[in-house]
């Protein structure tokens, strides 16, 4: 099945987890196949993500616990400046809710089924991001649209975030 294209005003992103990778990795491309992003899970006590461009340079760093209740993630620039933290509610059996604080704007909030794997993520009740495994019929692989304006590396990092708490439950 063909991806449809994504709305007006939005960039649609294939994200695909590696075969054969020893952390959480994915690669991620746009429509027209070219890699433009990969995000390079790391082995250790804590889950770590680089969320790195296609030339390699790293843009983000994810760092957390998804075993701790609630869950919590830290979200940093290449400097190690913070940019966003992370946070799960407590207790949601089917619906996941998750709040993004970012530090210089408004607070992006994250809700979805995470059976279907299919989340929205707004800012000021307006969406900027939305991730779903709804068009795609190959495990591990999502497709990410990001609102014009929105920061793709950002929205990466909090795919790759969901992911892991999803893959934890």
């Amino acid at each position: 099945m063909a991806l449809p294209p994504p709305s007006p005003g939005w960039t649609r992103y294939v994200v695909k987890a590696k075969a054969l990778s020893v952390g959480r990795d994915f690669r991620v491309t746009d429509l027209a196949g070219s890699d433009v992003f990969v995000v390079d899970g790391k082995v250790g006590p804590r889950e770590r993500a680089d969320v790195l461009d296609a030339a390699g340079t790293i843009l983000y760093r994810v760092a957390g616990r998804v075993l701790n209740v609630p869950k919590h993630m830290t979200i940093t620039d290449a400097a190690g400046t913070e940019v966003a933290s992370l946070h799960g509610k407590l207790f949601s059996p089917v619906r996941s809710r998750m709040t993004l604080t970012v530090p210089d704007g408004p607070a992006w909030e994250l809700q979805g089924n995470f059976v279907e794997k299919e989340y929205t993520v707004t800012s000021g009740g307006v969406p900027v991001a939305v991730i779903t495994q709804k068009w795609v019929t190959v495990r591990d692989t999502y497709t990410l649209d990001v609102a014009d304006g929105v920061v793709p590396g950002l929205a990466l990092a909090v795919l790759w975030a969901v992911d892991r708490w999803v893959e934890r439950r």
